[in-house]
């Protein structure tokens, strides 16, 4: 597509290119799809509908073009048609009074009774530079194809560019929910935003749609990796930290087993050390009761026999004993 200033009737035109209705590179049904762009580029119709014949020749490969696009178009295509007779010196008079020609003569009926406008462009001739020599007839040619391209007042319009509508709706839908980053879906929207507007043409919006899909998903894995990054080198700080918190642990416990330990021992020995003592003072009791006994027995023993001789030493003892017995218990 190409757009146009024209600074003295102030109207832009935008010119959308096609490829031939026989084109010999494509089969009928993608050469259908490629003129149904037009709603892709002009969303809203086209005012004019320019169909070149090539070198003013009009023949048989010309009339099964014709039949063609009208085919795809309908009828009433020839209400919204400028016919163009490129590189020729006929003018649009002379091509209006052909009615003996076989394959021209059939078409020039139809179109009149559509008011379809007819135009002739002189074949340009170049200098020695190879560059375009300006020529009146040329350039008034221009003018009055511009002129009839003004002159219409509705725009072309078909079913197919409402279909063409609802496509670029549903694909840029689509596209836009296949993406997951941040900036390729922004990109996706000014593209789609494009396409929307008869900005962008379709087969450039699928290579965008390739570009940004592509770049989305290197993205997506780029973040992808970083997120697994970031979470092993978590899982392994965690890790680090828990070590670090059972080796804590580990060492607290060691320490409070040291303490418990000590403790008990020092338990142990102050109960061995208190046992001992009593021990002691137990036998310390019993050494002094003997010794205590012994003296009685004796003193009883010699009072008894300074009385009694023998008999009274026994009686004696025995009663020097008790005394003494008696003594120690008080």
């Amino acid at each position: 597509m190409a757009a146009v200033w024209d600074a003295e009737l102030g109207v832009e035109f935008k010119f959308i290119d096609t490829p031939g209705i026989n084109d010999t590179e494509m089969t009928p049904d993608t050469v259908r799809d490629r003129l149904w762009e037009f709603g892709y580029w002009a969303p809203e119709g086209v005012h004019a509908v320019l169909v070149v014949i090539p070198r003013g020749r009009f023949n048989e490969t010309v009339h099964k073009d014709l039949v063609t696009l009208q085919s795809f178009f309908g009828d009433h295509i020839w209400q919204h048609s400028i016919v163009v007779y490129n590189q020729t010196e006929t003018r649009p008079e002379t091509i209006w009074g052909d009615t003996k020609s076989k394959w021209q003569s059939p078409w020039i009926r139809k179109w009149k009774a559509a008011r379809t406008s007819i135009c002739t462009v002189d074949e340009v001739r170049k200098d020695a530079d190879k560059e375009p020599i300006k020529d009146d007839r040329t350039l008034q040619a221009v003018r009055d194809l511009l002129q009839a391209i003004v002159t219409r007042e509705e725009p072309y319009r078909h079913d197919a560019f409402e279909k063409a509508r609802q496509e670029k709706v549903t694909l840029t839908q689509q596209a836009m929910s296949d993406l997951k980053t941040v900036h390729w879906r922004r990109e996706m929207q000014k593209t789609n935003d494009e396409l929307m507007e008869g900005r962008m043409s379709r087969e450039r919006w699928f290579e965008r749609v390739e570009e940004i899909t592509a770049g989305d998903l290197v993205e997506r894995k780029t973040q992808e990796r970083e997120q697994q990054e970031r979470a092993e080198k978590e899982k392994a700080q965690k890790k680090a930290e828990e070590e670090r918190e059972a080796r804590v642990a580990a060492q607290q416990a060691t320490a409070t087993a040291k303490a418990t330990a000590e403790e008990a021992r020092k338990a142990t020995e102050a109960a061995k050390q208190k046992a001992e003592n009593m021990r002691k003072e137990a036998d310390a009791r019993r050494s002094s009761w003997n010794v205590k006994v012994a003296v009685g027995t004796v003193v009883g023993a010699v009072g008894g026999a300074v009385v009694g001789g023998p008999l009274g030493a026994l009686a004696g003892a025995a009663a020097g004993g008790a005394g003494t017995g008696a003594i120690a218990e008080k």
